[in-house]
């Protein structure tokens, strides 16, 4: 709904007629757990369907999203260490997709690898979260995600638009007790870029507010428009916008995790977008492209060709 609002020009949903739609989220989880030989698997299997159901049955936002938007969310926790019989130690992958319009595609919006996931579960355990009460490591760790995806989401059909959202992955790290663990501080465990910590300081850092106006360019302004008659060369004058933007708050801020975060994320979509450019274009993708994510510059060399 609020992708075809946002094209058509219709911002009052009073004067449309659809069916609400509580979910947020179309959420797929696995657990592997290599190195865990005494708990029964089927407690982690049970685990798996409660992660399911505590993401994707949350009403996480006021708005309402229809089935083709939802965002699409894929979880794989890997255990590596048996604290107790309820106690578990491991690292998460998170990846959010978002649609694109008319297109029957979903361009990946946030990837992360937590290196430092503490969190306890029982058998059949309930999952319960409270805004503005620390519940569980668990649920903290998921609400946190859901937040920042949730205002990178709408970050990318508003500039600034998910301000509200990662808002409230702020609190939910503010109220983590200092016990829960290494991965919601400012050290991160010697992980430093990646805790959970420096995503969302990221995210709410003035510095980086360019970075985040960007997305409004890359994804509506771009990406949506691509699949629309006549608009594919406007998309992609908007994208190269939107990495120019980037480029340049890179180097106003160096090595910020923003970038590192995009630049995993959209490798393989850059270069599929514009392989099909003239070759000035491609040629200036390139020279972005290879400073945003110098260690893979070899794999932008196929835009010389």
């Amino acid at each position: 709904m609020r992708l075809i609002q946002k094209l058509s020009g219709l911002f009052f949903a009073g004067c449309l007629s659809f069916s609400a739609n509580a979910q947020d989220f179309n959420t797929q989880v696995t657990i592997n757990t290599p190195k865990i030989q005494s708990v029964d698997p089927k407690i982690f299997k049970n685990l798996e369907t409660a992660i399911e159901e505590f993401m994707n049955t949350r009403n996480w936002v006021e708005d309402n999203f229809e089935p083709e938007e939802l965002i699409e969310l894929n979880i794989v926790i890997t255990i590596d260490k048996e604290l107790s019989q309820t106690d578990f130690e491991g690292q998460m992958t998170i990846q959010a997709s978002r649609p694109v319009y008319k297109s029957g595609y979903n361009s990946i919006l946030f990837q992360n690898l937590d290196k430092n996931f503490k969190f306890t579960y029982g058998e059949y355990e309930r999952l319960d979260f409270s805004e503005n009460t620390f519940t569980s490591n668990l649920t903290s760790t998921l609400a946190f995600y859901a937040y920042v995806i949730l205002g990178m989401d709408y970050d990318s059909f508003s500039e600034m638009g998910g301000e509200e959202h990662l808002q409230k992955a702020q609190d939910i790290l503010n109220s983590v007790p200092r016990t829960a663990g290494v991965g919601w501080t400012a050290d991160g465990g010697g992980i430093v870029n990646r805790s959970r910590y420096w995503v969302i300081e990221n995210l709410l850092s003035p510095r980086m507010q360019d970075m985040r106006r960007a997305m409004y360019q890359y994804y509506m302004l771009g990406l949506d428009r691509i699949a629309q008659e006549d608009q594919t060369e406007k998309g992609l004058a908007s994208i190269l916008s939107a990495l120019e933007t980037i480029d340049a708050a890179n180097q106003s801020n160096p090595n910020s995790m923003l970038v590192q975060l995009f630049s995993d994320a959209k490798k393989d979509e850059i270069i599929n977008l514009f392989q099909v450019a003239d070759f000035n274009t491609k040629r200036k993708v390139y020279g972005i492209m290879v400073k945003l994510d110098g260690t893979r510059a070899n794999d932008y060399r196929v835009l010389l060709k």
